[in-house]
């Protein structure tokens, strides 16, 4: 079973990915803010991250530069309605594996991840 970070601070929205994973049989972990979610993904195993860049206390900007920066390889979606501040798009479009625009359907978030995930497990 795939394990997910959900780093999103809007509470229905977590409680919507997190339902909408556990049904299709992945282990979802919710951090509302940039610091715990840093703090997960660098201490705790997971095979993807579903990423919001208005994160409170770190941006999503900065969670996903710091994950790279430690080597953190996995798979990282955005998912946000915000755009990367401009001179930080580039950056952001290079260390994400893929992009999400709130409001999103399940279908196509789980449609993103299948592609970025093995499919051998």
């Amino acid at each position: 079973m795939y394990r997910v970070l959900i780093a999103e601070d809007e509470t229905r929205i977590a409680a919507f990915m997190e339902k909408g994973l556990r049904q299709a049989g992945y282990s979802p972990t919710i951090a509302y803010d940039g610091e715990v979610a840093l703090d997960a993904a660098l201490t705790q195993p997971f095979d993807i991250v579903l990423l919001d860049l208005g994160l409170p206390k770190q941006t999503g900007q900065v969670v996903l530069q710091r994950l790279r920066e430690e080597g953190v390889d996995y798979p990282v979606i955005i998912v946000s309605a915000r755009s990367p501040d401009g001179r930080d798009t580039r950056t952001v479009q290079q260390l994400a594996n893929a992009w999400v625009s709130k409001p999103f359907r399940m279908k196509d978030l789980l449609q993103q991840m299948r592609l970025l995930l093995p499919s051998n497990e």
